[in-house]
C-alpha cells in the first residue's frame, strides 16, 4: 500500500521519476504548500499512528508494545523498498538517494541509512520481546534513554542537514543557488550516532540479561 501511494506521489512531485530535484514552488520567499502536500503531511503522520496502533494491540505490556512498534516500523520500512524494487526496479542500489519524510522538513539520505535503522529496530524489538517473555525485567534508566534518543536526534539531523537545498530555498547573490540536488550525505553525523546507539543498547541489554533476576 505504502509503495503504491508513493508511486502516485512521485509522479506529481518528481515529474514522473524518483530523482532529485523535487518539484516545489516559491512565491515572495515563501514555500507554497498546496493541497496535495498537506495530504502528504497527514499521510505520513497517519502511517506512524497506524504502526503505533499495531504495537499497542500486539504487546502485553509497555515494553512489548514499544518493541512490536519497532518491529512493525522496521519491517514496513524495508518492505517499502522491496516492493518498489519489484514494481519499478527502484532503488537501483543501497546508495540511491531517497526522500524519506517531508514532516516537518525533508529528510533525505541514501537508501542504506534508513534500512540500517530498520534492521536495528527489528533486532532490538525482537530481543526485548524474547527476554521479556522469559521473565527478564527490562529496566531502562533515564540516562539510557538520553543517550539513545540523543543519537536518534543526531541521525534525524543528518537526514535534514541539507533541507534548504532540497526544497530549493531562494538565496541572495553571490551565494550559490540551492539546486535541489543532494549534497554529500552527513555521514560524519549519522555514523557515530548510529554506532553509539547500537553499541550502547547492546551492552546495556547484555547487562540486563545477565544480572540476577528477582525471585531467582
Amino acid at each position: 500500500m505504502e509503495s503504491a501511494v508513493v508511486l502516485y506521489l512521485r509522479e506529481i512531485y518528481f515529474s514522473g521519476s524518483f530523482y532529485f530535484p523535487i518539484v516545489v514552488q516559491w512565491e515572495d520567499g515563501e514555500l507554497v504548500v498546496d493541497h496535495l502536500m498537506r495530504v502528504e503531511f497527514g499521510r505520513e503522520i497517519a502511517t506512524m499512528l497506524m504502526l503505533v496502533a499495531v504495537g499497542c494491540m500486539a504487546g502485553k505490556n509497555a515494553w512489548q508494545k514499544f518493541s512490536y512498534f519497532m518491529i512493525a516500523f522496521g519491517v514496513w520500512d524495508i518492505f517499502y523498498y522491496v516492493w518498489l524494487w519489484v514494481a519499478i526496479r527502484w532503488p537501483e542500489g543501497l546508495m540511491t538517494w531517497d526522500l524519506l519524510f517531508f514532516v516537518p522538513l525533508p529528510w533525505v539520505g541514501p537508501v542504506i541509512t534508513p534500512v540500517l535503522i530498520a534492521l536495528a529496530m527489528i533486532i532490538a524489538g525482537t530481543l526485548v520481546i524474547y527476554y521479556n517473555e522469559k521473565g527478564v525485567q527490562i529496566r531502562w534508566r533515564w540516562f539510557d534513554w538520553t543517550i539513545v534518543l540523543g543519537c536518534g536526534l543526531l541521525m534525524i539531523a543528518a537526514f535534514c542537514w541539507d533541507w534548504r537545498n532540497i526544497i530549493q530555498k531562494p538565496v541572495e547573490p553571490p551565494a550559490p543557488p540551492n539546486t535541489g540536488i543532494p549534497n554529500p550525505f552527513a555521514w560524519w553525523l549519522y555514523l557515530p550516532a548510529y554506532i553509539l546507539s547500537v553499541a550502547y543498547s547492546a551492552v546495556r541489554m547484555r547487562q540486563i540479561v545477565h544480572r540476577p533476576q528477582a525471585g531467582k
